[in-house]
């Protein structure tokens, strides 16, 4: 039994960084994205995704929870929908292989992001019911093992301005 709940830790931490190198690929993408489209779309259209590629960079890096960084994922998941969208409207980029093909790789990293979540998500749902029955969880506490958080989103709060975050610093 907890040779089972130790393998089944193992495939949450496999799954987790199938879900951080999707992220890391996607994050490679973006900039040349950015570069494709920043004279045609308008940069509040871009600096509204370098800025949420910034804060998930930043979330991950920091090690905060798997929520915060699940909402600041989803912050750049909206932006790069919104961005595509937006971009996708403009004949001359939807010929332009500078757009295309970062558009394209983002497209495909979305999908597999969403599907290694989901295969997360599953694993760790399977996994904390399994620690909640009477054999399981009194071995898994002995073994170390832990309940696993979900890959869902919590709200981040940001300052409004540099004047609040830095008051927010300072009383931190």
């Amino acid at each position: 039994m907890l040779r089972q709940l130790r393998r089944a830790d193992a495939n949450l931490r496999t799954a987790l960084s199938l879900i951080h190198a999707e992220m890391d690929r996607r994050y490679e993408y973006v900039p040349g994205l950015v570069l494709a489209v920043a004279d045609t779309v308008g940069r509040d259209l871009v600096s509204t995704v370098s800025g949420a590629r910034s804060l998930a960079m930043r979330v991950r890096e920091e090690g905060l929870d798997l929520g915060r960084q699940a909402g600041a994922e989803n912050a750049l998941s909206a932006a790069l929908a919104s961005l595509l969208g937006t971009a996708r409207s403009y004949p001359a980029l939807r010929r332009d292989w500078a757009f295309v093909r970062p558009a394209h790789e983002i497209d495909q990293t979305e999908t597999r992001l969403a599907g290694a979540v989901t295969v997360y998500n599953d694993l760790a749902r399977k996994h904390n019911d399994s620690l909640a029955s009477f054999p399981a969880g009194l071995l898994a506490r002995v073994g170390g093992i832990a309940a696993a958080p979900l890959f869902e989103a919590t709200i981040l709060e940001m300052p409004a301005s540099a004047e609040a975050a830095s008051a927010a610093e300072r009383a931190a």
